[in-house]
């Protein structure tokens, strides 16, 4: 690939080996860049943090990530002790060490935004100094065209605003989440003051903000609304070696679900669901689950008192590593997916899900952003997250395993076509070249 002399700075705190949510959209975005022509160097996290803190790390990731982009490794943590002699241990520290770490750290997070003069916004604040010094030696040595940042968390958004105020580099923005909006209610977010201040300084001096979905455009331009021409429509999309070229068309009925569990969806109503039509269907017709169970090490337990026993019609068969996404779709007869909250709240999975050729059940509020992203597509049965009505939808989807066409397959592939991932992501590196 020939280099076009751009530079870009990709500042993305969760990024391989990291699993986190918006993974998947970073590794897109700084490979777009690269395939672009841009030399790309992506600020992100040091390893430490991701595999021992928050022990959630995917090695296969990496194998994702363009071979020419540059990562630089910005240490964090939320932890501030030290290996110390414990008989010098205070005696808070001594009788109480949790407490005291949690003390700690919330000081260490405090200390850099009060040199600032200001409150402290998020528990990831403590990275910017350092991004914004990583980013001064970069500069010097490699002068960056242009600085983009992703956020959650939004610490990214501040950095890339030091940057600009320090060195007059230019950037934009990408919106995985609304910052000073909640995603699942629409109000606004519980953040102090200072959060709005920056956000509207971020937009002011910002080229393009990134959205994932038309309602989170519309919510940011009514806050901001003399910056309507900087905000962008992106889609997540779907990696089309994901895509399974059949489904399971067996007597057993497998109804299936994939994706890193969250505690908001309605996991309850959905088992419940399932509980009481599964008796009508044939067999050794199951509930197949994939995937990890929470983002953090430290939500698995929880989550897994969620889900019915193993056995009884139903199967967690655990994380699904990317390179085996395709068979586990093509294991399934109908494809489950949930999402919380209302139009902000697409969900990761909604795009890969809507181009497999299987009928989809969506659980969402009547309102919900992925109810609107399948809109359109052929054998899709939306219900609210109540019990009965989920068993009018699964009845339904049942249905549709059984009269689905090669017609609605190629219908399918064409509602699904615009939203491959190459094809989504790379509108940003396309505006930013004409920027540059």
């Amino acid at each position: 690939m020939k280099r076009n002399g751009h530079h870009l700075l990709y500042i993305a705190f969760f990024f391989p080996p990291s699993r986190a949510s918006g993974v998947y959209r970073a590794i897109a975005t700084a490979n777009a860049f690269s395939n672009k022509g841009w030399r790309v160097t992506v600020l992100t996290a040091d390893e430490p943090f991701f595999r021992q803190e928050i022990a959630t790390a995917d090695d296969t990731l990496l194998d994702s990530v363009n071979d020419d982009v540059a990562l630089c490794r910005v240490p964090f943590t939320f932890q501030k002790a030290i290996k110390e002699d414990i008989t010098k241990y205070g005696w808070l520290k001594a009788n109480y060490f949790r407490i005291f770490l949690k003390l700690q750290s919330l000081i260490g997070n405090v200390s850099y935004l009060q040199k600032k003069g200001r409150t402290p916004i998020s528990k990831y604040d403590d990275w910017i100094k350092p991004v914004t010094l990583s980013v001064r030696e970069i500069h010097s040595k490699d002068p960056v065209s242009h600085v983009l940042a992703t956020g959650n968390p939004f610490s990214s958004f501040e950095a890339a605003l030091n940057i600009h105020n320090e060195l007059g580099i230019s950037f934009s923005v990408d919106y995985r989440d609304p910052w000073t909006t909640n995603v699942y209610t629409g109000a606004k977010a519980d953040l102090p003051k200072e959060a709005n201040v920056i956000e509207a300084e971020v937009i002011g001096k910002a080229s393009h903000a990134f959205h994932i979905n038309s309602a989170m455009r519309e919510a940011i331009i009514r806050q901001y609304p003399k910056t309507a021409n900087k905000h962008h429509v992106v889609p997540n999309g779907y990696d089309h070696f994901s895509v399974a070229e059949s489904r399971n068309t067996s007597n057993k009925i497998v109804f299936g679900m994939l994706g890193t569990l969250n505690a908001n969806w309605p996991l309850d109503e959905i088992f419940k669901a399932w509980d009481l039509i599964r008796g009508d269907l044939p067999d050794g017709s199951k509930f197949q689950l994939g995937g990890y169970l929470g983002y953090f090490a430290h939500s698995e337990a929880s989550l897994m008192s969620k889900l019915p026993s193993q056995g009884k019609g139903f199967d967690y068969v655990g994380p699904i590593q990317k390179n085996k996404v395709r068979e586990f779709y093509k294991s399934l007869s109908v494809i489950v997916i949930p999402a919380s909250g209302g139009a902000l709240v697409t969900t990761g999975k909604v795009y890969e899900v809507a181009a497999q050729p299987h009928p989809i059940v969506c659980i969402q509020n009547k309102d919900g952003g992925a109810r609107k992203a399948l809109e359109g597509r052929p054998h899709v049965q939306m219900a609210q997250p109540d019990v009965n009505k989920i068993v009018v939808a699964f009845r339904e989807a049942i249905r549709s395993v059984e009269t689905m066409t090669i017609e609605d397959t190629l219908a399918i592939q064409s509602f699904a076509a615009p939203y491959e991932r190459g094809l989504s992501i790379r509108a940003i590196p396309k505006l930013l070249d004409i920027d540059n």
